[in-house]
This record gives C-alpha cells, sequence and structure tokens, in this order.
C-alpha cells in the first residue's frame, strides 16, 4: 500500500502502522506448522524453546520489521531459504524441513499439521489502508468487511472456531 500497487489489504498484524489506518477484524491464537510425521507434531502444543533448534525460513531483506519480529522470533535458527508467499512457506515445511507459524484454523495440505503455540501472542486479522486515501470505495469496503466479520463472530459464538 506504501507504493500504491494496492487500496486496501486484509492482512496480519504487527506492521508499521504509521500513516495507515487499520481496523482490526479478528485475533486469532498462533501454531507451529509441522510436517506431520514431526515428532513435534505429537504434542498438544508447544513453546518457543521446544522450536530453537529447528531450522526456520528467512523473510526477505525489505520486509517491515514488526512482521519479521512476529512471525521469525529472534531467538530461533532462521537459516533456512528466503520466502516471499504463503506458498513457499508451506512447501519449505515440506521438502526442506523447516518450520514456520501460522494463524490456527487454516486448513492445510495433506503431510501439514499446526500445533498450537502457548508463549506467543495471538495474531490480529486486520484490514489497513493509507489514512490520506479518502477513496469511497476504500472506505465501503471496510465498512462492509467489518459488518460481514462482526455478523459471521455473533452467529458462532464467541469461542466457537471459525
Amino acid at each position: 500500500m506504501r507504493s500504491g500497487r494496492a487500496d486496501i489489504a486484509l492482512t496480519r498484524a504487527p506492521f508499521d502502522r504509521s500513516a495507515m489506518t487499520v481496523r482490526v477484524l479478528r485475533s486469532d491464537p498462533i501454531g507451529v506448522v509441522l510436517r506431520a510425521d514431526d515428532p513435534l507434531a505429537r504434542r498438544s502444543s508447544l513453546e518457543l524453546a521446544d522450536l530453537v533448534e529447528r531450522r526456520w525460513f528467512r523473510l526477505p531483506e525489505d520486509t517491515d520489521a514488526q512482521w519479521r519480529a512476529c512471525w521469525i522470533p529472534s531467538r530461533v535458527r532462521s537459516d533456512g531459504p528466503v520466502l516471499r508467499t504463503i506458498h513457499e512457506c508451506v512447501q519449505a515445511v515440506l521438502w526442506n524441513d523447516t518450520v514456520g507459524l501460522t494463524a490456527m484454523g487454516h486448513d492445510l495440505q495433506p503431510g501439514l499439521t499446526v500445533v498450537p503455540l502457548r508463549d506467543h501472542p495471538p495474531s490480529e486479522l486486520v484490514l489497513a489502508w493509507n489514512s490520506a486515501d479518502h477513496n469511497p470505495l476504500v472506505h465501503s469496503f471496510a465498512r462492509i468487511t467489518a459488518a460481514v466479520t462482526r455478523r459471521d463472530r455473533l452467529r458462532r459464538g464467541p469461542d466457537r472456531p471459525r
């Protein structure tokens, strides 16, 4: 959005919010993506200390610093491949024996599993746009998305997964 290639983004926090309007839609617990045959995959939950010696993928150098700190914790070994897309992350876990984080509740392809991470803060799913953008379509999209998210949360109830 800062480069002008998008008017609005559905993304995950945290990131540099300067000059951005951000609307939180929901907060999701975080889990560790592992191969299904990984010994840690049988555990009911994990902590970062369980993963310190594991190989993590890396993010590109121009990745937002707050985003990088959230998704690649500083105390882990991040010497895996540099990845730019979610698809590359999933493939790295499957084929390069790396681990990564994801918001809980996503369906993964066969051969992968997600184990809850106890000592990591939840991830906020947000809408974000340039604060100086007064395009009525952007603001309308944000209002509609927030209303649909609120409606779906009320239908499910506060403790039911999405």
